[in-house]
């Protein structure tokens, strides 16, 4: 594949990674598992390293919405390329498991050091990732070992997946069966805990809101009560004109609704115009007259005086002896239609808090918010000394669509860097305070769900470890089974091949299955008739060859006379019938050879084919057979190039080998064209003959064909040549039986080429000269 190819496919199965990360499957709540990695790996696998980052950059953009940082889109560039480059030397899964085995020194240096994650955090997405990584590896090796997909992928699959074991196919097969059932399963479980775990949390915080509420509302109540009844009091104790009584007796009151209303903090009685005229403590904390203090900007003065019944303003700063949130109940002081001005007492909202806390237990934060957002308390403040408002935060949002009362969550710092989102959420439980439309709102922190999250994937993690342990033990247990019987079938065949006839399979598989008992016996009855069959061809053979020894040698004896005769005509009847008698003469020659052949051919089937070695030079031979078939076919021009190579040979025989690579080279060329030879020592030590035609050439698969016996091929342009098909096989036999090899292949241009490769002598040390030495394996009648 070009490189623009394996930028496409990078390109094109990051965007489907894309579109698969899309639909982030939530194995437990916070922790999810992308389908992307498949596509990144499929990329790195079978297109290499840059598809397999490219792929993985692409598809990785959705890890930055996801978790909020960069690092998870890093990582799974890096495991496409890493395992990209490991394709050619692991399996998928053993690729992508090293790059995993590696991978701590990558979070340490990008989660922990430069996005400050915490150490448990960074656990619980590295085994993630790692398990998100390692099944898309399982996954992929699974699929694409499958005969429809592997018979469309077959040029693109690197060498480990093409040649993996059945052992190990099997393995991952059975691997991914028990991950996929465990994993879906536990994440199912995981997740029922985790909701009735936010059920209970749910619960228990609906219930202190409701606790809080009916605090508030009775501390309310009974501070309404107080004001009211002292309204009345004052209302009835007003003089003709309409007069409050005097600072003294107002200040009596005051104290006996302070002393008595453990709800109120303060109170005082206000003019029409919003001034104090009495008040209950007197003085502030600086020791400073409270009376007198002027409130007509309160916003409370002016609804007051519209009022008939008793007030509870929203939450605002107050002042006059209290500092920080304060809330106040209020009545109007009237007779008739004259308003005469009003009582105040202001919330004690330290005890109301207090109350929270004790509630809350310290686990909870109880917030009471008024109508308008105004923060009245949060139980989390010892002593609060500001205004605060929740409008526009995500908790004002949380709260309208959880409405008046139910629960809900919101983050409490959105876009935060973290890897699990659960440990950012505040789960709350909403009542609402009628009729002032305040809401008591008590949340909790997801932190401890979160480490329970924790609890579940870290024994989730176990139980696949356990499965997958035991799934490869199995797999190790079953593929002997299965493989040792197909190995054992194997072995006999390759026996059977060597020519061990006798190779059986049965005793292999004897305890196997039953299919493949049934195999090895097949090929059992499959190697008895072979045997049978080979052993008849063989009978056969020897029985031919030996009637072409006997007819060989039965022919040689009339052509040797025929020959005798032909010379003794030429000697009687002179010259005019002298070019008839050459022509019988070349006639008889040729069926010689042919017979001669025939009988060497049989012999060589009879295993009777001796050789008589003489220290000689080849290249002579070669010359001098050479130059005698060329110079006989006048249209045909000889490029010889020799070199002295001494060996023990049998002259004879190589003469019958050089005489029938040259002739078929002459035989196979046309007219005009070179026959070109060589005769060479080579550096290794062997003495080379390399005969070489511009003739019609062959094909590849003529290659070996050539050298059976009886095999001419059957291309179209052989049918006018003559020939037996003998020749190549003759020569192969005789070179292999001095120690060397042959070899015929198509030449460059056209044409055909055929090597010869001999055992030399080693070459003489200067000034010393070996003796010939004859070496006698038996010689046989020929001519």
């Amino acid at each position: 594949m070009s490189v623009l190819g394996r930028i496409g496919c990078g390109l094109g199965l990051g965007l489907a990674g894309l579109l698969l990360n899309l639909a982030a499957l939530e194995v437990l709540p916070g922790v999810h598992l992308l389908l992307g990695p498949l596509l990144v790996l499929t990329a790195g696998v079978l297109c290499g390293p840059v598809a397999g980052a490219l792929a993985g950059a692409v598809s990785g953009v959705r890890t930055l919405w996801l978790w909020g940082h960069p690092w998870g889109w890093l990582n799974i560039t890096l495991e496409g390329l890493v395992v990209g480059a490991l394709r050619r030397r692991f399996t998928p899964v053993a690729a992508d498991a090293l790059y995993w085995i590696l991978s701590p020194l990558y979070f340490l240096a990008t989660y922990f050091l430069l996005a400050g994650i915490p150490t448990s955090a960074i656990l619980v997405a590295g085994l993630k990732q790692a398990v998100n990584g390692l099944l898309a590896a399982l996954i992929l090796q699974v699929v694409v070992l499958l005969p429809p997909v592997r018979r469309r992928l077959r040029a693109l699959l690197p060498l480990p997946l093409a040649n993996m074991s059945l052992g190990r196919v099997f393995g991952s097969a059975l691997t991914l069966g028990a991950i996929i059932p465990l994993l879906v399963l536990g994440g199912a479980e995981g997740r029922e805990r985790y909701t009735s775990e936010v059920r209970q949390l749910d619960e228990a915080n609906l219930h202190a809101a409701r606790v809080v509420a009916n605090d508030i509302e009775s501390s309310l109540a009974h501070a309404r009560h107080g004001v009211s009844r002292l309204a009345r009091t004052l209302s009835s104790s007003l003089s003709a004109e309409g007069a409050l009584p005097g600072p003294h007796f107002l200040e009596g009151e005051l104290d006996a609704l302070v002393t008595y209303s453990p709800e109120v903090i303060n109170a005082y009685v206000g003019s029409p115009a919003g001034v104090a005229l009495a008040f209950s403590p007197r003085t502030d904390a600086a020791g400073r007259p409270l009376a007198g203090t002027d409130f007509s900007d309160r916003a409370y003065v002016e609804e007051v005086r519209r009022s008939r019944g008793p007030l509870v303003s929203d939450v605002f700063l107050g002042r006059g002896g209290v500092t920080g949130p304060l809330v106040v109940t209020l009545a109007p002081i009237r007779r008739d239609e004259r308003y005469a001005g009003y009582v105040l007492a202001a919330v004690d909202l330290p005890r109301l808090r207090r109350h929270a806390q004790a509630i809350g237990d310290g686990q909870r934060r109880i917030l009471v918010v008024d109508a308008r957002g105004g923060l009245i308390f949060d139980s989390s403040e010892e002593e609060p000394r500001q205004l605060r408002s929740i409008i526009s935060t995500t908790l004002a949002r949380a709260l309208e669509e959880s409405g008046p009362k139910g629960t809900g969550t919101y983050e409490a710092e959105p876009g935060a860097v973290t890897l699990v989102r659960v440990g950012t959420l505040q789960h709350f439980g909403v009542v609402e305070v009628p009729p002032l439309g305040w809401r008591v709102v008590v949340q909790q922190p997801g932190m401890r769900l979160q480490r329970d999250v924790e609890r579940s994937y870290f024994g989730l993690l176990g139980t696949l470890g356990l499965a997958t342990v035991s799934a490869v033990l199995l797999a190790l247990a079953f593929s002997r089974t299965i493989v040792a019987p197909v190995q054992g079938v194997s072995r006999a065949a390759a026996r059977l091949a060597a020519g061990e006839r006798t190779a059986r399979a049965s005793e292999a598989a004897e305890d196997a299955p039953r299919e493949l008992n049934q195999l090895a016996e097949t090929f059992d009855r499959m190697a008895s008739q072979l045997s049978r069959q080979l052993e008849a061809i063989e009978r056969t053979s020897r029985e031919k060859d030996a009637f072409l020894s006997i007819a060989s040698h039965e022919l040689k004896t009339p052509l040797t006379a025929l020959k005798a005769q032909v010379q003794l005509l030429r000697r009687k009847l002179g010259d005019e019938h002298a070019q008839r008698l050459d022509n019988v003469s070349r006639q008889a020659d040729r069926v010689t050879r042919l017979v001669n052949q025939l009988l060497d051919a049989s012999q060589l089937g009879l295993e009777q084919l001796p050789l008589q070695r003489t220290r000689m030079d080849l290249s002579e031979v070669v010359r001098r057979v050479a130059e005698t078939l060329v110079s006989t076919s006048p249209r045909h021009t000889l490029e010889l190039e020799t070199e002295p190579v001494v060996g023990d040979f049998d002259e004879l025989r190589l003469e019958q080998v050089v005489h029938n690579l040259v002739s078929n080279a002459i035989k196979y060329s046309p007219t005009g064209c070179t026959i070109q030879v060589w005769a060479r020592r080579r550096p290794e030590g062997e003495a080379e003959l390399v005969v070489a035609d511009r003739g019609i050439g062959l094909r590849v698969e003529d290659e070996e064909q050539l050298f059976g016996r009886f095999e001419r091929g059957d291309r179209r342009e052989l049918t006018g040549i003559s020939g037996i098909g003998v020749g190549l096989y003759v020569s192969r036999e005789i070179v292999r039986r001095h120690g060397g090899r042959i070899s015929l292949r198509p030449r460059e241009g056209g044409g055909a080429v055929a090597t010869v490769w001999l055992p030399a002598a080693p070459e003489p040390e200067r000034g010393r000269r070996d003796p010939p030495a004859h070496q006698e394996e038996g010689r046989g009648p020929h001519s």
